[in-house]
C-alpha cells in the first residue's frame, strides 16, 4: 500500500506536480503567545520574482492556537507564503498593515527525484569542475532539510538518517542533473539524498536486507512524493553469486519500490571502471561483465527502467567518477530522463543481436537509428567465447545497423561474443547518433542462422 507523504511546507521545499499540473500542501504554524487567541489567521501565496499574488488572503483553519492553510499550488514557483493574525474588530482591509506571523521562502512545484545507490551517486569526485549551485534546484538533505542543492550532497552535518551516515563526500552527477531539468522543463527540481557509499543491492532490496530501502522510504514519506529515482550501483555485487543473481534481485528491488511508492521510473547508471589492484584476470572480468550486462537487460525488460552508459568517463581515483565526468554523467540521465517523460527514451546504443558471418567474423547488430560508429582500433573490448575459450577481436569496421567484427582466431559455434565487458575496458568506445558510447554487453549468444534476433 502507497503511503501518503507529507504535504507540509517549509523553507525550499520543492513539491512534486501532479498530473494535473498541481501539488497539494499545507501551510501551518502555532499563533505566538503575544497574539490573542481570538485573532483570526489569514494566508496568502506570491510569485517571489515579481510579488505577484497567487493565492490572495484567505482564513486558516485553526484548531486552538494552531493554524493550517491547504491549498493546491500550481507547477512553478518560486513562491512565498505568508500568515498574519488579524485581532478581533479590525477589518480585512488592514491586514497588510498586520504583522506576520508564519513565512516561508522559495518553496517550488515541480519535479522531485530521489538519489539512491552506491558511492557514484552519493559523489565521490575529488577534482574542480564547473558544476555550480542554482535557486530552483534544491535538496532535501540529511539532516532533514530542505535547501539549496550544493555538493557535496551528502554530507553527514546534523543528520537525522544515521544509516547512511557518510565518512566523506565529494560531487555528484545529480546536481548537474537538476539544472539541465530545470532549464528543460521550466520548473523547479528536488532532489532527495539517500544514497550510501560501497553499499551491497541487498541493502537495499527488502527481499533480502532492505535497510537503506527502508530509510529512502522515510525520506520519501517526508520530502515525496517523487517522480523517480536516480540509480547508481553495482559495483560491490560485480563478483560471484551477487553478479550471477544481480538481474533477478534488482527487478525484484524495483517491484518492492514501487509497492511502496508508486510507479516511479528508475534512471540507472551502468557500471564505469575498476582499474585498482586486488582480483584479477577472468573471474574479476566475469562479475563486471554480467552485473553489466544485468544493467542492459534490465533496462530491455522491466518498463519504466532506463540506463546510460559511464564507461568513456575518466575517474578521480580507481573506482569513483571525476567531478567534471559527473557533469557529463548528470546531463546524460538528464536527457535520457526527458526522453522517458515524453514517450521517446534516447537510448544509448545497445546490441540487438550476433549473426555468424564465417569463422573469423561476427556482425553485431544494432538498431538502424543508433547509426554506430567504429573504427578499425575500436575491435578492443570485444571478444567471442566458445569451447576453447575467449578469442580476442582485432578489427571492427562500420556496416548497416551494426559492426563488422574480425577475430584473432577460427572460433566454432555454439558461440558468445562480449562487448566492453571487462573491469578496465578500453577508453575509446564506439558512439551512436547522440554522441554517447554503446553500452557494455556480456554473453550474447551468436545466431548461427544469420537472422535477426527482435529486441
Amino acid at each position: 500500500m502507497v503511503e501518503t507523504p507529507s504535504k507540509a511546507v517549509s523553507d525550499f521545499r520543492i513539491f512534486q506536480r501532479n498530473a494535473q499540473g498541481y501539488a497539494e500542501v499545507e501551510f501551518s504554524g502555532v499563533l505566538p503567545a503575544d497574539k490573542p487567541g481570538g485573532a483570526d489567521v489569514y494566508a496568502r501565496v506570491l510569485l517571489e520574482d515579481d510579488n505577484s499574488v497567487v493565492l490572495p488572503w484567505k482564513q486558516c483553519e485553526r484548531d486552538g492556537r494552531a493554524w493550517r492553510l491547504a491549498s493546491a499550488l500550481r507547477e512553478g514557483g518560486l513562491y512565498r507564503f505568508e500568515a498574519c493574525a488579524l485581532v478581533p474588530d479590525r477589518p480585512i482591509t488592514m491586514i497588510e498593515w498586520t504583522p506576520r506571523v508564519g513565512i516561508a521562502r522559495h518553496v517550488g512545484v515541480g519535479e522531485v527525484f530521489m538519489l539512491a545507490g552506491q558511492s557514484n551517486m552519493a559523489g565521490y569526485g575529488r577534482d574542480a569542475a564547473y558544476d555550480p549551485a542554482e535557486l530552483g534546484v534544491h535538496l532535501y538533505a540529511n539532516d532533514g532539510m530542505w535547501k539549496i542543492a550544493s555538493h557535496p550532497l551528502n554530507d553527514s552535518c546534523g543528520s537525522i538518517y544515521p544509516e547512511t551516515l557518510e565518512e566523506s563526500s565529494g560531487t555528484s552527477p545529480a546536481l548537474a542533473f537538476g539544472r539541465t531539468m530545470r532549464r528543460r522543463l521550466g520548473v523547479p527540481i528536488g532532489l532527495a539524498q539517500a544514497s550510501k557509499g560501497a553499499t551491497s543491492l541487498s541493502e537495499w532490496n527488502p527481499a533480502e536486507d532492505g535497510a537503506l530501502f527502508r530509510s529512502a522510504l522515510k525520506r520519501w514519506l517526508t520530502a515525496g512524493p517523487a517522480s523517480g529515482v536516480l540509480w547508481y550501483q553495482g559495483c560491490s555485487d560485480a563478483h560471484g553469486e551477487r553478479a550471477a543473481t544481480y538481474l533477478e534481485r534488482f527487478t525484484a528491488m524495483v517491484a518492492a519500490w514501487r509497492a511502496a511508492m508508486g510507479d516511479i521510473p528508475f534512471m540507472t547508471v551502468q557500471l564505469n571502471r575498476w582499474t585498482g589492484v586486488g582480483a584479477q584476470g577472468d573471474a574479476s572480468d566475469k562479475g563486471w561483465g554480467q552485473v553489466r550486462e544485468a544493467q542492459r537487460q534490465a533496462a530491455r525488460t522491466i518498463p519504466g527502467v532506463y540506463v546510460v552508459p559511464a564507461m568513456d568517463l575518466a575517474m578521480s581515483d580507481m573506482i569513483h567518477n571525476s567531478s567534471g565526468s559527473n557533469v557529463i554523467l548528470g546531463e546524460r540521465m538528464a536527457r535520457a530522463m526527458l526522453g522517458a517523460m515524453r514517450g521517446a527514451p534516447e537510448y544509448a546504443p545497445d546490441v540487438i543481436g550476433a549473426e555468424y558471418a564465417d569463422e573469423r567474423t561476427v556482425l553485431l547488430r544494432f538498431r538502424p537509428e543508433d547509426d554506430v560508429i567504429a573504427h578499425e582500433g575500436f575491435a578492443d573490448g570485444f571478444d567471442v567465447e566458445d569451447e576453447r575459450g575467449l578469442a580476442a577481436c582485432v578489427k571492427a569496421e562500420t556496416v548497416a545497423d551494426g559492426l563488422r567484427l574480425t577475430v584473432e582466431r577460427d572460433y566454432t559455434m555454439p558461440a558468445r561474443v562480449n562487448g566492453m565487458w571487462r573491469r578496465t575496458p578500453p577508453p575509446a568506445l564506439p558512439r551512436g547518433r547522440y554522441g554517447v558510447p554503446m553500452l557494455g554487453f556480456y554473453g550474447v549468444e551468436v545466431d548461427a542462422r544469420g537472422e535477426r534476433r527482435p529486441r
